[in-house]
């Protein structure tokens, strides 16, 4: 692994441990075996560190919505939205104490959201992926006419990010049935047979 990316595994540990008040780069080298000055030869500050640790906490949903656009016709429009609910509680789940630890730093928080505008990005991006998923499924005629697109996409990833909330705040973890499980109930309610 190179010193990069031990850099970012070492500041979600000491994030997760420390939380970000207590996030020192003095830590962060410590725990990535390197001095702290080797910090700067890759990153500006503390919060760029930071910055691009949380940008890559949703690979496994991005990849899974990446692919979701090919799969309209395929398999089933029900197999399609488990995979995608599926990686977004698993990454939702791992992401939640660093994406809400931003919220406590309004400086840090306002220069995520101008990442997110310099990369052509939006919070709403997974929402709009499922959108047009589903918008393709009801044009070629696999889903109902009266089923709204957007609001699936809000319910379906809505529910599986206050699913994680909920499960993070109380110390909870759940197992790969449980989480098919929650789908599962999910997919029943939006897509009644």
């Amino acid at each position: 692994m190179d010193l990069k990316n031990k850099i970012i595994e070492a500041t979600e540990r000491v994030l997760l441990t420390n939380g970000l008040a207590k996030t020192t780069t003095k830590e962060i080298a410590r725990v990535a075996g390197c001095s702290e000055g080797s910090l700067y030869n890759h990153f500006r500050n503390k919060e760029d560190i930071f910055l691009h640790v949380l940008q890559g906490k949703l690979k496994n949903l991005m990849e899974t919505l990446t692919l979701l656009h090919s799969l309209a016709g395929k398999e089933t429009v029900r197999s399609n939205l488990k995979q995608v609910a599926l990686a977004a509680l698993e990454d939702y789940h791992s992401s939640m104490p660093l994406i809400c630890s931003i919220f406590s730093e309004p400086e840090m928080l306002l220069r995520y959201r101008e990442g997110f505008t310099l990369r052509n990005e939006s919070p709403y991006g997974a929402n709009e992926a499922v959108e047009a998923y589903l918008l393709k499924e009801k044009n070629i005629g696999r889903i109902s006419e009266k089923l709204h697109p957007r609001a699936v996409a809000d319910l379906l990833l809505g529910s599986c990010f206050q699913r994680t909330f909920q499960l993070n705040f109380l110390g909870s973890e759940e197992s790969q049935e449980e989480r098919a499980e929650f789908v599962n109930g999910i997919l029943d309610t939006l897509f009644p047979v």
